[in-house]
C-alpha cells in the first residue's frame, strides 16, 4: 500500500510540476524535494542533473543564441523551463530510488508486465552500452579523439534502436503467444 501512495504521489506530483508557471514556486518546490528526500539527497539531485544537464544546457545555448540574434530574450521562460525539467528529473530519480514498483503496481497484472518489458530492455541497453564502450576502449591505442567518440555514439544509437525494435517484437510476440496480453 506503502509503494503505491508514493506512485500516485509522485504522479500528483509530476502533474503539479507541469501546471506550475511561476519560476519561485517551482524553486520553492525543487528545494522542497531536494529536503524531503531524505539520506542520499546529494547522490540523488547528482544523478537528476547528470540525466538532464546536458540536454539543458545543450536547448538553453540554442535558446540564449537565438534571442541575441532576433533581440528577444526571455530569461523568465528560459529559467522556468530549466527549473521545471530539474525538478521533474528530482521527482522521477526519487521514485526510481524509493518506490518498489512491483508492489505498487501489484493490483494492475498488465502494468507489471509492462513493466517486466520496460526492465528488460533497460538490462539490454544497459550491456549493450557496456559492449560498445569496451570495444571502444580496446581498439584504440590513444584516447579517442571527439570525431571517434560521436561515431562510436552514432553506432551505439544505431544498434541500440535495431536492438530495441527487434527485442520488443520478439518479447511481445512470446508474451502474446502465451496470452498474456489478452486482456
Amino acid at each position: 500500500m506503502k509503494h503505491r501512495l508514493a506512485l500516485y504521489a509522485w504522479l500528483a506530483a509530476v502533474v503539479a510540476t507541469t501546471l506550475v508557471h511561476q519560476p519561485a514556486v517551482l524553486a520553492a518546490g525543487l528545494a522542497a524535494v531536494v529536503l524531503a528526500s531524505g539520506a542520499g539527497r546529494g547522490r540523488l539531485l547528482g544523478r537528476a542533473l547528470r540525466a538532464v544537464a546536458p540536454v539543458l544546457l545543450l536547448l538553453s545555448t540554442g535558446y540564449l543564441l537565438l534571442g541575441w540574434w532576433t533581440g528577444e530574450l526571455a530569461w523568465r521562460f528560459l529559467l522556468l523551463l530549466n527549473l521545471r525539467v530539474t525538478l521533474l528529473a528530482l521527482l522521477t530519480a526519487w521514485a526510481v530510488r524509493d518506490i518498489d514498483f512491483d508492489r505498487a503496481l501489484a493490483r494492475w497484472p498488465a502494468a507489471r508486465r509492462w513493466l517486466a518489458i520496460v526492465r528488460s530492455q533497460v538490462t539490454v541497453f544497459r550491456r549493450l552500452a557496456t559492449e560498445y564502450r569496451a570495444a571502444v576502449q580496446s581498439r584504440s591505442t590513444l584516447p579517442p579523439t571527439l570525431r571517434q567518440r560521436y561515431r562510436a555514439g552514432a553506432a551505439l544509437g544505431l544498434a541500440a534502436l535495431d536492438k530495441a525494435m527487434y527485442n520488443s517484437e520478439a518479447l511481445t510476440q512470446g508474451m502474446r503467444s502465451r496470452g498474456a496480453l489478452d486482456e
